[in-house]
């Protein structure tokens, strides 16, 4: 089928657009999967229906016309000949069958998950961008800092600079021409700016303290007067009055699932689906308007305004680029104003004419291999229902979910972006277009794939125990997981007690130590000796006696002793692991790659590792004097050797099975060798048959070990 594929698109005569050819590959292969997972099964169920419900008398004749084809004696000798080559690789130790069965099951587990491992992997390259990176880079460092035309939001430390700030930067710097059309950036003119910008403000009733705020949800009056009076006006002023009403939203379960997060701030964190929002409007002669408005009525005050969110969406057309930007101010109890800036871009336009041909059939590659490991899972769970029990089975399982969620996800994440997309067509100048939600899921859908590679890579880890590395380190975190947990518990205990002490000492003096996690996390890094961040004065806010201790503690104590207490706990268990893998190394079993050299013989003789083979060279010596010659070095190699090491006799067993192997492989050889000489006497000597000069009448003695259909045909005489 893909040779035809390929004939038609070369030799048709006709070129089709790069879009149009892509629709048609996807749409062949989509239709082809369709009928090998859907209407196959539904044609053997409907056939199995007809064959239970009507069964059928089903006459088999077996003929065999020996006639048909004829073979001779050379026929019968090469064929010989290579049964005996065959067997001659199988040797005693290729005879044991539970071992054989399970190389064979690990051989395609290999399969089916090394190319699910790997395909994942190219899955997960052409689905990173490298642009990404630079563009959120470049747009957090120029929203950031200040430019010749624009006012950084680092630089804002009062609540009036925060009107500076959407002024210069956000009004009039993405509105050049003064048209409403007109939204494309200052700084960076291939950036688009989509709908318009979102204010939102979050109030607390009571002054911050100790305990968590209670954040204002009553509606108010402008200049946040009550009580509230609902005007016969308002539907017609609207905009006038909604910034004094907090944030209204309809309960949906995307808005449950996606928007009910937190925004990590320097103080506290803040809600997303809270607070009082007050939209700009497109032009910048509108805009500059309500700000004005919100200015004169005092929308933010520094008495109960706790944070303010600056959200907007930025699109880039050359690059697909959609940048979603959400600025955070601040206003703390001292009263200045702390800002942060998060900016993440993603690609959501991703539509087949976008997408290149190696991601196109890169994911057509892993559509396929989980069909395949789902057909596999079922299979196997249909046939033997008891196996869901097995461990690793149930982590097939959680496989099988992850790769469903994942499918869910991007299908709500094109239909969000569709949405979306629509809005933005119908959409006038005073529409926010909230980018969130499709936002949320990409970033689902990048930790469902990470998920994916750690669950898929410990799932490859149970198949690749037939290496010995594989397998000793297994049973070393086996034998020594009881002392290094004990060992890790320790370490936890004292970088908690350490972390507590630091942050209630030095914690109002370094930004790292201000929050409890936080400070346990730069004490462990700065016990693994990544210093460039945490220096060692910062311990010493609280005096140098107590600065001593908590360095002293922290760098010999954890970094020193605990740490070496725990590697050392590690390599004396994985020698001892590599004690016992050396002691039991004198069983007679194959290995892997023996299992494979004989399971996939032919095959490689057919891809052309027999020419890679050592050749024989006489070196002007004959076969004899290169055999005593070769006796000879391995007898000088193995005095050499006996001298310097003491080696481990064998012991009987072992001897017997050695001696029983050698008479296997003399045998073998004598074998070849014997239907060798025959069939060079038959090819020398013989006429074309291979039936040699005046043997007809031995010969039915001479053929009673060959089977009846290499045998001559025989002609009565009437």
């Amino acid at each position: 089928m893909l040779a035809s594929f390929v004939l038609i698109a070369l030799f048709t005569g006709f070129q089709h657009e790069t879009k149009k050819f892509k629709t048609m590959v996807v749409t062949i292969v989509l239709v082809l999967l369709f009928q090998f997972i859907i209407i196959d099964p539904i044609k053997f169920i409907v056939l199995s229906i007809d064959s239970a419900t009507w069964p059928k008398k089903h006459i088999v004749n077996y003929r065999t016309d020996m006639t048909k084809e004829k073979y001779n004696h050379l026929d019968y000798l090469r064929t010989r000949l290579k049964s005996l080559k065959s067997q001659l690789m199988i040797t005693i130790e290729h005879r044991n069958e539970k071992l054989n069965e399970r190389y064979s099951h690990i051989m395609k587990d290999l399969r089916l998950y090394g190319t699910y491992f790997l395909v994942l992997l190219m899955v997960i390259i052409v689905h990173q961008d490298p642009l990404l990176y630079y563009n959120t880079n470049a747009v957090r460092t120029l929203l950031s800092y200040n430019t010749t035309s624009s006012l950084g939001l680092k630089e804002i430390r009062y609540m009036e600079q925060v009107y500076d700030f959407i002024e210069l930067t956000l009004i009039k710097g993405f509105n050049r021409s003064r048209r409403a059309q007109d939204t494309g950036w200052l700084q960076i003119p291939q950036m688009k700016r989509l709908g318009v910008i979102r204010l939102r403000q979050l109030r607390h009733i009571d002054n911050i303290g100790a305990y968590d705020p209670r954040w204002d949800y009553s509606h108010n009056m402008p200049e946040w007067k009550k009580p509230f009076i609902r005007l016969h006006y308002e539907d017609k002023y609207w905009r006038i009055y909604e910034p004094w009403r907090p944030l209204q939203h309809t309960p949906s379960l995307e808005d449950g699932l996606l928007l009910r997060f937190n925004h990590y701030g320097h103080d506290m964190d803040y809600p997303e689906l809270a607070g009082y929002v007050a939209l700009l409007s497109a032009g910048p002669h509108n805009s500059l308007k309500v700000l004005r408005f919100l200015k004169r009525y005092n929308w933010m005050d520094l008495r109960n305004t706790s944070a303010l969110f600056i959200d907007f969406t930025m699109f880039n057309v050359d690059s697909n680029i959609f940048t979603i930007c959400t600025l955070l101010v601040e206003n703390t109890n001292f009263g200045l104003q702390l800002t942060r800036a998060s900016v993440q871009s993603t690609k959501l336009l991703e539509s087949l004419d976008q997408m290149s041909h190696s991601k196109i059939i890169v994911m057509l590659l892993y559509l396929i291999i989980v069909i395949q490991f789902c057909r596999s899972l079922v299979v196997k769970l249909w046939y033997n229902r008891g196996a869901i029990k097995k461990a690793w089975n149930k982590v097939d399982v959680v496989i099988f979910i992850l790769n469903i969620i994942l499918l869910s996800l991007i299908v709500l994440r094109v239909w969000e972006v569709a949405k979306l997309l629509k809005m933005l067509k119908e959409s006038t100048t005073r529409d926010y277009l909230n980018f969130q939600r499709p936002m949320r899921l990409y970033q689902l859908i990048n930790i469902i794939m990470g998920f994916l590679v750690c669950i898929t890579t410990l799932r490859l880890w149970k198949v690749l125990q037939f290496a010995s590395v594989f397998s000793v380190f297994t049973k070393t975190l086996y034998m020594a997981w009881p002392a290094v947990a004990s060992t890790a518990l320790i370490i936890i205990i004292f970088l908690m007690g350490l972390g507590m002490a630091v942050a209630i000492i030095n914690g109002n003096h370094n930004e790292y130590f201000q929050k409890l996690l936080k400070c346990i996390i730069a004490c462990l890094c700065f016990a693994f000796g990544f210093s460039s961040e945490v220096h060692p004065k910062d311990m010493f806010h609280g005096g140098k006696t107590l600065g001593i201790v908590l360095y002293l503690v922290l760098v010999f104590i954890i970094a020193v002793v605990l740490m070496n207490v725990f590697a050392a706990l590690i390599f004396s268990y994985f020698e001892n692991a590599e004690q016992d893998r050396k002691e039991n190394k004198g069983d007679s079993r194959i290995n892997f790659l023996q299992f494979l050299r004989v399971e996939y013989a032919h095959a490689l003789a057919l891809c052309g590792c027999r020419y890679l083979r050592r050749k024989y060279r006489p070196h002007g010596r004959t076969v004899r004097e290169n055999i005593a010659w070769a006796m000879y070095r391995q007898e000088l190699v193995r005095s050499k050797s006996s001298s310097i090491v003491v080696e481990k006799k064998p012991s009987d067993e072992e001897l017997r099975f050695q001696y029983r192997r050698r008479i296997e492989l003399l045998l073998g050889l004598s074998a070849i060798l014997t239907v060798q000489v025959e069939l060079i006497e038959r090819m020398m000597l013989g006429d074309k048959n291979g039936n040699l000069p005046g043997s007809s009448g031995s010969s039915d003695s001479s053929d009673s070990d060959i089977p009846d259909m290499y045998r001559k045909s025989k002609t009565s005489k009437v």
